[in-house]
């Protein structure tokens, strides 16, 4: 039997000093104990009080109980928070597993920790906003330790086939808007699907995307482009190379920038090689 000598206010816990050591539950010997307000409470731990290893033990088990649940309400308490999260974090800060389970059904039953809730959210918000297709928004769901099953169900249900055409499309013409004078059509078409794909729409909803945009080249801009991008990669490959080898390595590079062959063939019949 070990006397209550000294209960002390800590930042977050109180330390409960005994006059003599006590066994925990994993048969370690202790002086001294770390316990939350509400163990306290329900105790009714006071200066003086006898505790022998049974009751030490339950108060220990309960400390530990109530110190995960409260950290786990201030961990939510800046934004909603996944089940898996709260149980990395609680893990994280050594709690023990077995009470783990509890604390997050207790969270769960009082509307804390709603999943499925957090899921909806995350949708609307960044579905409103038109710049993640669904394999993105995947992703970044379960890296919040978010069932993949739920995170299927509520894409279905919010980001369908026909929405994410929608985002992809306007997201094209943003890049369209941006882009078009500086690329040619080819070229453009190109950067917009890899955007879009970056963006995490699959590759056929962003060639649907650009297909629905109907361009048409503009000629006068694109015979502009093409004999800056000729001086440009005359001037640089010149240093270098010449003959029939300069004049392929110009037109390979005005190629892969998705220029007509046969417009390269008609600028390049101005240099001289």
């Amino acid at each position: 039997m070990a006397k209550i000598t000294e209960i002390k206010k800590l930042k977050r816990l109180y330390s409960v000093k005994f006059d003599e050591q006590i066994e925990d539950a994993d048969g370690e010997l202790l002086d001294k104990i770390y316990v939350t307000e509400d163990t306290i409470v329900k105790f009714m731990l006071s200066k003086g009080l006898d505790i022998d290893a049974a009751k030490a033990q339950k108060i220990i088990k309960f400390s530990d109980y109530s110190r995960g649940k409260n950290l786990a309400i201030y961990y939510i308490s800046f934004k909603m928070r996944s089940r898996g999260e709260v149980a990395k974090y609680l893990t994280e800060h050594e709690i023990p597993e077995t009470n783990i389970p509890q604390i997050l059904t207790e969270l769960e039953q009082i509307g804390l920790i709603n999943d499925e809730k957090l899921v909806e959210n995350f949708l609307e918000v960044r579905i409103s906003g038109g710049q993640n297709g669904p394999y993105n928004l995947r992703q970044k769901l379960q890296k919040k330790e978010i069932d993949p099953d739920l995170v299927s169900e509520k894409l279905q249900q919010f980001y369908d086939s026909d929405k994410q055409l929608e985002a992809a499309i306007k997201l094209a013409e943003k890049q369209v808007r941006a882009k078009s004078a500086r690329l040619p059509l080819k070229q453009l078409k190109i950067k917009i699907a890899q955007s879009l794909v970056g963006k995490g729409f699959s590759y056929e909803t962003a060639s649907n995307a650009v297909e629905s945009l109907e361009l048409e080249p503009d000629e006068e801009n694109e015979q502009e482009l093409l004999e800056t991008e000729a001086e440009k990669a005359y001037t640089r490959l010149s240093k270098r190379y010449e003959g029939y080898d300069l004049k392929n390595r110009v037109s390979q590079t005005l190629g892969r920038k998705g220029f007509d062959w046969s417009a390269i063939s008609d600028v390049l019949r101005d240099y001289d090689f």
